[in-house]
């Protein structure tokens, strides 16, 4: 009789908090933050990779073919490089020092990047877990309040120290705060899909 998976919480939750973010620092040993439209397709690609292979670490437990996860990142984040919006997540805003323009603008343009990246993960958890669309909802709610937020503490450590370091800062709680939304949605998927995956693992 097969055993029962391990409920999903807030460990799980603390988890992709912790893939997600660290994956992004580690990708700034590659990718160097920049200002739109430096940062294009190919530093996307790179990007989505290392972050996408962070996430399967906590992923591959719960969902079969993790590997798509990784695919879907890629292409996403290629995609959005490729389409001028530029790769977002390591993107901070050229010129721009007003605050309240900042957050509004990291608000339109989070909507834009979750869209993107969600939808091309959704392929991955649909026919997986029960109301897989949720997860673009969430994506979109997750990137529109990180992006927002996090061009917002750029911009004032910036302002306060003189330093692009600021910026960098800020876009570690964009992703910080990305991560932090979407994984209590994910949870709230995976609980809802327990048995159908343990027997998919087994």
């Amino acid at each position: 009789m097969p055993t029962k998976l391990k409920k999903v919480g807030y460990g799980f939750w603390f988890q992709w908090v912790l893939v997600t973010t660290l994956g992004f620092m580690v990708s700034l040993h590659w990718i160097e933050i920049g200002t739109r439209p430096e940062l294009g397709a190919l530093e996307g690609a790179v990007g989505g990779a290392i972050v996408g292979v962070a996430q399967c670490l906590v992923l591959r437990q719960r969902i079969s073919y993790f590997w798509g996860w990784s695919i879907a990142c890629v292409l996403g984040w290629s995609l959005i490089g490729a389409l001028g919006i530029g790769a977002l997540g390591w993107v901070a805003p050229r010129n721009m020092v007003d605050i309240f323009l900042r957050a509004v603008w990291g608000l339109i343009e989070g909507m834009k990047v979750g869209i993107v990246i969600g939808s091309l993960q959704w392929l991955v958890l649909r026919g997986q877990v029960p109301n897989a669309w949720r997860w673009i909802v969430a994506s979109m709610l997750g990137w529109s309040v990180g992006l927002g937020a996090g061009w917002t503490v750029g911009a004032i450590l910036r302002m306060r120290t003189g330093l692009f370091l600021g910026e960098v800062l800020g876009l570690t709680v964009t992703w910080v705060v990305m991560a932090a939304v979407t994984g209590v949605c994910l949870i709230e998927l995976l609980q809802r899909d327990d048995r159908k995956t343990l027997f998919r693992l087994r």
